[in-house]
């Protein structure tokens, strides 16, 4: 059982003279101190011992511990098994007579935040547009959860339906999906079953009908699309820096030899040893009790693709991060430079994830590769396997094998990656050498 005390401490006084009281709670051996709007003065305390004398702040502190005793009473022997944040929670927030509200869109800008900071800016942008589409829909910044309702929801699909320039039903679908996500998130948080403590009892997600999704544009090339872009010829470097087309170029074919790799793996990889890349696939490593680990063997016909790009510092695989601020900037670089290659093949809109669907598709229509090999290999989610992949050990023997019977259909080999340079370019990149070789003399001599 939880137990409190009213504490004043000698090293917390503040520049005015007073001291704030604070709450000492004690629950399974563990303590939390916790602030109460009281403050008091020197001559409210004793002397030698430091505790409360003045009977007003011993009356009012006094009236705190019986409401928070009265708040843990309620749920019996349960709180001997409850953690001490539990424990705080409830006695903080839990008001019979309070009803729990969120401010959905502050909750939503704090989730995007993290997303950002955990890598997945893409996604982080879903659901900046879906947040955008909810305040533009009520009016205002402010949208609280309490208004959340099926009939709400359902009034703002058909808002969103009748805005200029939207896909009806994909730009629903997707918004819907994001807030569900974001709202099952809160209750997640905000709720806690095993102490009986059921903030956010409402599901209204599951009273309306998300509208169906228009079939998806298939992304997939054909084995003579892939061919034709491995024989494409690089353009002129007439600047210097990258030449976006014959970096699309190669980070497409790299992507397609490393099994369809996401462009946010293949700039924060780290790990390339004995001819492997192992990496942890950010989309799916937080569903997955390996956290999505996979090992892809970089095979002959891309080897010099790797090398063009590896990073001189060992610190990841590659030096993308060197060359492009983040992800983002680094994906925007890519699926631009692919759209003046895919109108060399004969793709319009040429997207940077074909090379993940091509590959999967062609594994699977051309090179006779089995469905659940191309769907491990791909690094999926795959909740049907989630127990069985704990007991057997993983080999990466059968992906290996799917890569090499794609990459022997393709029958592409991609040796010369030089790219030609314009004369004026090429004199500035050799005097700029020339620099810095030379302030690396100048250094040395000093020192």
């Amino acid at each position: 059982m939880a137990t409190f005390k009213a504490e004043v401490y000698a090293h917390q006084k503040k520049k005015d003279g007073t001291y704030n009281i604070k709450i000492r709670v004690t629950h399974n051996g563990e303590k939390r101190y916790l602030a109460t709007p009281y403050f008091i003065y020197k001559e409210d305390i004793t002397q030698k011992t430091f505790k409360i004398k003045n009977q007003h702040y011993i009356d009012l502190t006094d009236g705190m511990i019986r409401t928070y005793r009265k708040r843990l009473d309620r749920w019996g022997e349960r709180q001997t098994s409850m953690t001490m944040e539990q424990i705080i929670r409830i006695i903080t927030t839990d008001n019979e007579n309070e009803k729990f509200d969120l401010d959905i869109a502050a909750y939503t800008w704090k989730e995007i935040k993290r997303m950002k900071e955990a890598g997945h800016g893409g996604n982080a942008d879903t659901y900046i547009c879906a947040v955008r589409s909810l305040v533009k829909f009520v009016g205002r910044e402010k949208v609280m959860l309490s208004e959340i309702t099926a009939k709400f929801l359902q009034n703002w699909a058909d808002w969103i339906n009748k805005q200029p320039n939207v896909t009806r039903g994909y730009v629903t679908h997707n918004y819907l999906n994001r807030m569900r996500a974001i709202y099952n998130r809160a209750k997640k948080e905000f709720n806690d079953e095993d102490a009986g403590v059921i903030r956010i009892p409402y599901s209204p997600f599951s009273h309306i009908d998300f509208p169906k999704l228009p079939a998806t544009r298939k992304r997939a090339l054909t084995v003579e699309q892939i061919q034709a872009i491995a024989n494409l010829e690089y353009t002129k470097i007439l600047q210097p820096g990258t030449n976006r087309f014959n970096f699309a170029k190669d980070v497409f074919l790299l992507s397609f030899g490393l099994i369809g790799m996401n462009a946010i793996d293949l700039y924060n990889c780290t790990d390339y040893r004995n001819g492997r890349i192992t990496y942890q696939r950010i989309k799916t490593k937080e569903r997955r009790i390996d956290k999505a680990e996979i090992s892809i063997k970089v095979e002959p016909e891309y080897q010099a693709l790797v090398d063009k790009y590896r990073d001189p510092t060992g610190k990841r695989v590659f030096r993308f991060y060197t060359m492009y601020a983040d992800v983002n900037t680094f994906s925007t670089a890519l699926n631009k430079g692919l759209k003046k290659v895919g109108k060399l093949v004969g793709v319009d809109d040429l997207e940077f994830y074909a090379a993940r669907h091509s590959w999967a598709t062609i594994a699977l229509n051309d090179a006779g590769v089995d469905k659940y090999t191309v769907h491990t290999s791909l690094n999926h989610v795959d909740d049907s396997m989630r127990v069985t992949d704990i007991y057997i050990k993983k080999s990466w023997d059968p992906i290996d094998q799917a890569n090499r019977k794609v990459i022997n259909l393709v029958n592409i080999n991609i040796s010369e990656t030089k790219e030609p340079i314009n004369e004026k370019v090429q004199r500035k990149l050799f005097c700029l050498s020339n620099l810095l070789r030379q302030n690396e003399d100048d250094t040395t001599v000093h020192q």
